[in-house]
């Protein structure tokens, strides 16, 4: 929420601060830019942290009744997180180590949550093999030192022969099969990916390619430069997956808001559907994936894949016959997703009518899973 006040309402770069004029109020704009990124950096600033030492804690719980060992597993988590994410040049110059926040966060929940493991398992297996099951810290102590050295000298030989950190480094990896995805076998490959990422906990979109920052503004010139809407690149990410795929953030999140609405759901679901209506119209759905919740949900997770397939191959053909206009114009952070079509061609009214139907047609695939999902929440 802080975030999405902060991008669409307090930055110049904003739908509400454009459409609204906030610039134009009486308000204390850069107290409230530093205090929503501070209510950010404190509350989902250190999700990865959080994420690494729950998994790590609670796989030791299952096979230990003794806290020590699983408060011990779940910080060797979070120090072995912490030696990937640190200042590449302040450790190979030998000077004072700067650890990096950014990877720290929601966009590194996938990371934290797969370092639990790592480690909460390694734990796990140890402790199933000693001969007794009496607590003994020295023991713990020296099993938490020598598997804390190999963490630190991984952590040396990835910062030493890589340029980038985790996070961006598999992201980099699953999503080099899409570079520059024109066809629609690419399109649908890039579609489920990102959404299969996000349900995994790996929060934040999947950045594109430059080829597709170039090819988009060769689009904005050729709409720009000449007459008519001719454009030399109409199917891109950005002109079928970006614009129709992503009501309300990747997994066509706002129909699931509306598929949750129609259902009738317990007062606990309306209350987390109103908390995330706003953010969810200005296309973050972060407060619904995490407070529904959506991530590792195994119901929701059919939709959440199945929605943005059939808005892709919808919107591809419906580009492809020219039914509808490219998009080329860009568009301010957090404009409501069924309008970015609409400004994004000029003022389309197909464009406007195609979004709507995606949006139904999503609204309709999520439906009944939405239903299977609060009746295994009611224990039905």
């Amino acid at each position: 929420m802080a975030d999405f006040f902060d991008s669409a309402w307090l930055q110049k770069t904003g739908y509400y601060y454009q459409t609204l004029g906030v610039g134009h109020w009486d308000w204390p704009l850069k107290v409230l830019r530093a205090y929503f990124r501070l209510v950010s950096a404190g509350t989902l600033g250190f999700a990865a942290i959080l994420l690494a030492f729950a998994v790590s804690f609670y796989l030791v719980a299952a096979v230990t009744p003794h806290t020590t060992d699983r408060l011990i597993a779940g910080m060797t988590a979070v120090i072995s997180l912490k030696f990937f994410n640190v200042n590449r040049a302040s450790v190979l110059t030998l000077k004072p180590v700067q650890w990096l926040s950014t990877n720290l966060g929601i966009q590194g929940v996938c990371i934290g949550i797969l370092m639990g493991l790592l480690v909460g398992n390694g734990y796990r297996w140890w402790l199933q093999r000693q001969s007794t099951v009496e607590e003994n810290l020295p023991r713990t102590l020296s099993i938490t030192s020598g598997w804390l050295l190999v963490m630190a000298a991984l952590g040396l030989l990835w910062i030493s022969t890589q340029t980038v950190g985790l996070n961006v480094a598999f992201a980099s990896i699953v999503r080099w099969p899409f570079k520059l995805p024109h066809f629609i076998l690419g399109l649908l490959g890039f579609s489920t990916l990102s959404s299969l990422l996000q349900w995994l906990g790996a929060l934040g979109p999947l950045t594109t390619g430059s080829g597709q920052t170039i090819e988009t503004a060769q689009n904005l010139a050729a709409v720009l430069n000449h007459s008519g809407w001719q454009l030399p690149h109409p199917v891109t990410l950005h002109t079928i997956v970006s614009v129709y795929t992503t009501m309300g953030g990747t997994g066509m999140v706002l129909a699931l808001l509306l598929a949750i609405f129609l259902s009738k759901p317990d007062p606990l679901q309306r209350r987390v559907g109103w908390l995330s209506a706003l953010p969810t119209l200005g296309n973050l759905n972060t407060p619904l994936l995490v407070g529904l919740p959506v991530m590792f949900s195994p119901t929701l997770a059919v939709p959440f894949l199945l929605a943005p397939l059939a808005c892709t191959l919808i919107s591809w053909a419906c580009v492809r016959l020219q039914l509808v206009p490219a998009v080329a114009y860009p568009l301010a952070n957090g404009t409501p997703g069924p309008l970015i079509a609409y400004l994004g061609t000029g003022g389309s009214w197909a464009a406007l009518i195609l979004a709507i139907i995606n949006l139904v047609i999503s609204t309709a695939i999520y439906y009944p899973f939405v239903k299977w999902f609060q009746l295994a929440q009611r224990g039905e």
